[in-house]
């Protein structure tokens, strides 16, 4: 072999090496930028940037509550051991409907509602940093987010608990929220969670059916 061919193939083996060299490096970089990565502060920026969004939070059946949000309206809808009642904040009010009795109530000047839930998820994030890690759950691996003495996702509010003694996971899939776990010493309620940030008008509206009580 001659001398210009061993210098090609030398350059050509020093230009591989650095760009493998320059992909291992972008490829780590990545991977620490995702692992160091707020996934809930992330979460909680995408709701705010239309303030459009739906989350239903799910114990089970009987026990589980949908918020939708949609500019200066929002809607409440929950099951709480059975029982059906959805609260609609709209024009500065707040109207329950019970549907055990199709009838509704309005509460002037009261929209509480409308921000409750990204109002909490704010005090969490501006709070503390999370502790992160990873844990399987029905069979996939998920990475969490865990904060100390939160216990507002709780459901199942049965039995008093102490807010310092709870801390709750958030569970992601990518940037996907899936569960969340509320934990409270050596006992722990998982929540399933599903997120949109599309939502129809019309549930902004009082049912046909209901009548004014």
């Amino acid at each position: 072999m001659d001398k210009k061919k061993i210098i090609i193939i030398s350059v050509c083996v020093v230009i591989a090496l650095i760009i493998i060299g320059v992909a291992i490096y972008f490829i780590s970089r990545s991977v620490t930028e995702a692992e160091n990565e707020n996934r809930l502060a992330k979460m909680y920026d995408r709701m705010m940037e239309n303030e459009t969004y739906r989350i239903n939070f799910k114990l089970d059946d009987n026990n589980q509550y949908t918020v939708s949000r949609k500019g200066n309206m929002a809607n409440v809808d929950t099951y709480r051991n059975g029982t059906h009642t959805t609260d609609i904040v709209k024009d500065g009010d707040t109207i329950l409907l019970m549907y055990s009795t199709n009838k509704y109530y309005t509460y002037q000047n009261n929209e509480l509602e409308l921000t409750e839930l990204s109002n909490q998820l704010d005090q969490i994030i501006q709070s503390q940093e999370p502790e992160k890690g990873r844990e399987k759950i029905d069979g996939k691996t998920y990475r969490y987010e865990e904060y100390k003495s939160v216990s507002y996702f709780l459901i199942n509010t049965d039995n008093p608990v102490s807010e310092e003694n709870t801390n709750t996971r958030f569970y992601f899939d990518g940037d996907d929220l899936k569960y969340i776990r509320t934990i409270m010493g050596e006992e722990s309620e998982l929540v399933q969670v599903d997120t949109s940030y599309q939502v129809e008008d019309s549930i902004f509206e009082i049912p046909a059916d209901f009548e004014e009580g």
